[in-house]
């Protein structure tokens, strides 16, 4: 019954509400974010002379959005809304520099795209490559050989 429930567009609406608020919320994002802060102006300097111009500034003012992102944390941490729009703001700028995220996150790898690649799923890391969504085949077992199932 409250599977059937989950079709409702309120309800529905309402969950996805809840996931972002905790997946965007401060005890999850603010210090990756705060890193990532603290890393550009140094990695902007280095890049100054060696990106095209037009590239350079697309990072400044990515680095602009996290700053913002990160003051809204600090500031009005339950700003969700704000929060939300800085975050769509920030995506039309691209993925922070490679550099800059393997040096936070060592190890981490990245597909041609800039993308990180998420382990034990090779280059699919878009939701829409995702195993399961439609017109993507999913494999019949999982990585252990024992047939994958949802129960």
């Amino acid at each position: 019954a409250e599977f059937e429930k989950l079709g409702e567009k309120e309800d529905f609406s309402t969950i996805v509400d809840g996931m972002m608020r905790q997946l965007l919320g401060k005890e999850l994002m603010y210090e990756p974010m705060k890193q990532v802060c603290e890393k550009y102006p140094e990695w902007l300097a280095v890049q100054v002379d060696s990106l095209p111009k037009e590239e350079y500034e697309r990072y400044g003012t990515q680095y602009q959005y996290f700053q913002r992102i990160v003051a809204v944390y600090e500031t009005e941490p339950d700003n969700f809304p704000r929060i939300m729009e800085l975050m769509h703001d920030v995506q039309q700028y691209g993925q922070p520099p490679a550099e800059i995220i393997k040096e936070l996150a060592p190890g981490l790898e990245f597909n041609e795209e800039g993308m990180p690649i998420m382990p034990g799923m090779g280059q699919t890391t878009m939701p829409s490559q995702m195993p399961g969504m439609p017109g993507i085949p999913f494999p019949e077992s999982a990585p252990d050989g024992q047939p994958c199932s949802v129960m």
